[in-house]
């Protein structure tokens, strides 16, 4: 597994048809492509944004061979393999591992609260069939799991977790976490603390809303991490933060979609459970993009 990761990782949305039946491969391509010409470092298949709950594990194994096969040798691939029970876990980690991916996410399974002995025997598991540390899926909210930094320096000594997508329950423990060496890798998980995180030395972020405004986001990326010019950097932020938080007040996958739709690349709506965005919603969102200048992705 590459442990070299950095930049924007950007976890994409999964395109349906019309009437939400299947997957719209065509437009994965497409999504992909686009992605790629933004200058995107990596694409995350099948995460939250990608709808990964609402996906059947065939599903996310042709996810997995269309990433691979469109995005392989051009960005970095990172398969998202976690679900809610341990087997259908260890059977798309030995899909991804045979399409030779170059990263892993995973997110335990998120109905029964683990105790830190379960999270280990777990990723055991998974490490054992992927042959490398992988990066860990923090997020607290889903998983009821609130591991300390102490768990997180254990779990990369035993060589199961060299980065962690990092969703906290606290924000203190992030900060102690880019300040530990022993510690995972922390790739910013958490919208609102992308920019802080960033400057603050992380090396990357996984992050939904690139999936529709990578420009944005590897400009945010390259200002901080690349040219340290913090007045750039807010600048950007300035344009990013008010897109970023309207799709967390008000659905962030189908106003992602929305987004992607408004600029010239639809994608379907989002599968139940989850609805489209009400027209108030596309209208804001519309003139939050004019408002960032952000044009037609056909434009990139």
């Amino acid at each position: 597994m590459k442990q070299a990761l950095k930049g924007i990782l950007s976890a994409i949305l999964t395109p349906f048809s019309e009437d939400g039946s299947k997957i719209d491969e065509f437009a994965y391509v497409k999504l992909i492509k686009s992605q790629i010409a933004a200058g995107i470092h990596g694409v995350v298949l099948c995460g939250s944004t990608g709808e990964h709950p609402a996906l059947t594990v065939a599903e996310r194994k042709r996810l997995f061979e269309i990433g691979s096969e469109t995005a392989k040798g051009k960005t970095d691939v990172i398969a998202h393999v976690g679900s809610s029970n341990v087997r259908d876990t260890l059977d798309l980690t030995r899909h991804a591992k045979g399409l030779g991916v170059d990263q892993m996410l995973v997110v335990t399974p998120y109905f029964d609260r683990l105790k830190f002995a379960d999270v280990q025997r777990f990723l055991e598991k998974v490490v054992d069939i992927a042959g490398g540390p992988i990066i860990y899926y923090d997020t607290p909210g889903i998983t009821g799991l609130d591991i300390s930094e102490a768990q997180m320096v254990t779990l990369r000594k035993e060589g199961l977790v060299s980065h962690i997508k990092d969703s906290p329950a606290s924000f203190t423990r992030t900060m102690r976490m880019l300040s530990n060496p022993d510690a995972p890798i922390v790739l910013a998980g958490s919208d609102p603390a992308l920019l802080a995180v960033l400057a603050h030395g992380a090396p990357g972020t996984i992050i939904g809303a690139s999936t529709f405004i990578p420009e944005l986001c590897v400009q945010l990326y390259e200002a901080v991490s690349v040219e340290r010019d913090l007045p750039r950097a807010l600048a950007v932020w300035e344009k990013l933060w008010p897109i970023i938080d309207f799709m967390l007040l008000n659905g962030y996958v189908a106003l992602a979609k929305a987004g992607s739709a408004l600029r010239g690349l639809p994608l379907g709506e989002p599968r139940e459970p989850l609805a489209a965005s009400p027209e108030a919603s596309l209208k804001q969102l519309k003139s939050l993009l004019a408002q960032a200048s952000v044009g037609p992705l056909s434009a990139l």
